[in-house]
Order: structure tokens, then sequence, then C-alpha cells
């Protein structure tokens, strides 16, 4: 049987259906430590979606367990984690797990001139979300999530403002630890910045575009030249990559949508069914309705 997934649009809705005893007072921004949690919050959540951000620190896991779309992870000791609003969440805890947990919404960030989604790639689905720390590291940014602990409990006339950038410091920090891995080129190459741009425009457009030509067009370029370039660098072509962008959100909706093949062909922005189902059979060798039985 299937289950609707739920999505939470407020901070504080969520923390009411989770047994969370606290409530914020800035819609679009709060900050806890595990340590708070009583013993009315829940101990596990299925699998959900919130219009929200998140960076958790756990330091002492236990047998916690997290779960972001197809990652699964047990081995949380010392490990951020970056979650979108585009993510579906699942976890579980024990009662003796540590860390932190900040939760904020875009807006609470509209200050920054940046596109947000391009330079936080660690909130990127296509990313992997979770970045295991060493001792010298989780120091620093256990500091960091203290700081904006402190900064939210002090009464202050500009305290949304100081949170404000707080938080983008924190951000940078993050991003700074990720880059330090290799995890991203901190300089790409055109071909390398062209195929980002691709690939950004994939996981916000796929819905409406699914030909080749389409972002060829956007970019600027012949079909042919933009399927060379994302073949030299990710070794695949740039239909493969429109390809597997939709196959991964048809699965994300066959697994957790209480929606019909119908009604999902036709979120997916499939003109009808059939074409969704043959679409979906060519890459997957299943039929729609065969890979979600197998998901029961």
């Amino acid at each position: 049987m299937q289950h609707e997934i739920k999505r939470f649009r407020e901070i504080n809705e969520f923390f009411e259906t989770s047994g969370f005893d606290k409530r914020t007072d800035l819609p679009d921004f709060f900050v806890f430590r595990f340590a708070e949690l009583s013993e009315r919050s829940a101990l596990k959540m299925p699998p959900y979606q919130k219009d929200f951000y998140q960076v958790t620190l756990i330091l002492n896991p236990e047998d916690a367990v997290a779960d972001i779309d197809d990652q699964s992870n047990n081995q949380l000791e010392n490990t951020l984690y970056f979650l979108s609003p585009d993510h579906i969440f699942s976890w579980q805890r024990n009662s003796k797990t540590t860390g932190y947990i900040v939760y904020f919404k875009a807006d609470f960030l509209n200050f920054f001139s940046g596109n947000f989604k391009s330079e936080f790639s660690l909130f990127d689905l296509s990313n992997e979300n979770f970045l295991k720390l060493t001792p010298e590291e989780v120091q620093h940014i256990a500091f960091d999530f203290e700081t904006l602990y402190q900064e939210y409990y002090t009464p202050n006339a500009y305290r949304s403002q100081i949170l404000q950038s707080s938080l983008l410091a924190f951000l940078f920090k993050c991003k700074s630890l990720e880059e330090a891995r290799g995890t991203h080129h901190k300089i790409r190459s055109k071909k390398e910045a062209l195929v980002y741009r691709f690939q950004n425009m994939v996981a916000n457009s796929y819905i409406k575009h699914k030909k080749v030509g389409d972002y060829a067009a956007l970019l600027h370029l012949s079909s042919n030249a933009l399927n060379q370039t994302v073949k030299s660098v990710l070794g695949k072509t740039a239909n493969d990559v429109i390809s597997e962008k939709i196959i991964q959100e048809a699965k994300r909706q066959l697994h957790y949508a209480a929606a019909d093949v119908s009604e999902i062909s036709y979120s997916m922005g499939f003109g009808e069914p059939t074409h969704f189902i043959r679409f979906f059979k060519k890459h997957t060798a299943l039929t729609p309705k065969e890979y979600r039985d197998r998901q029961l």
C-alpha cells in the first residue's frame, strides 16, 4: 500500500507533529540542540518533505539512521548533513543522540545577492549530502552551531539581522569544508562550467523540457555541440542526463506518492500516460506498475 508523504510547510508545524516542545518566534529560522529533545519527542519519522532547509551535526549517534532519498547512513558520528525542500527524508534517533540542527527558509537569506542553489550545492539533490568531519573540524563547526544557538536566544533589536549574517557565514564555512575535500572543482574549465549550467537547467526544467534541443537553444549551442561537451565531461550524453533525472523523479513518486500512474505521468509533464509508461520501461526494463509493486 502506497502512503502519501507528508509535507511540512512551517517549522512549528513540523515540531507539533514530531512532539518537540519548543516553538520558534522567527517563522523562517530555528536552531536547537538534540539534548533539548524531551521524552515526548519522536524517535523516528517516516518519509516526509518540508519547505525549509536543514543542516544537522551528529556527534553521538548511538544507533541513529538518516535516509536522504536513496542515501542511507547509519555511520553518523561526526557527520554534517544537508537537506533542501526537494529531498525526501526519514530518520531514527536514540534518546542519547547529541548534536545540533538548524532550520531556515530560503527567504531568511533573501538579502544574499548570489544564486543560493548554485552557491551551496551541498543541498543539491544530485550531490552527496553527507559530510564526514575530522575531530578538529567538529570542534569548529560545533562552535559555529553554538554561536547561532546563543544568538537566537539573545534579546537584541537586530537579532534577525545578526542571525542572517551568521547563518550565511556558517554556510560558507560548510562550503569550504566540502571544497577542501576536492568534491568540487574550485575553478571549473569552460566545458565544466557549461555542463554544470546544463545540469542545473535539467534539475529545474525537466518537466517542461525533455529534449536536448530545448537545452541547447537555451545555452545558445547546437544539440551536437552540447552532446559532445557533456560526453567529454561526464562520459555520457546530454540525453542520458535528462533521462536519468526524469527516471529518478519518477521512481521517487512511484515509491512515495499515492497518486496513480496516470496522475504521476501528467505531473511529470508527459502528454499521455502511454508515453510515460514506454519511457519508463525503456530505461528500467519495468513498467511503472511493476516498479511500484516491487517497492511494496
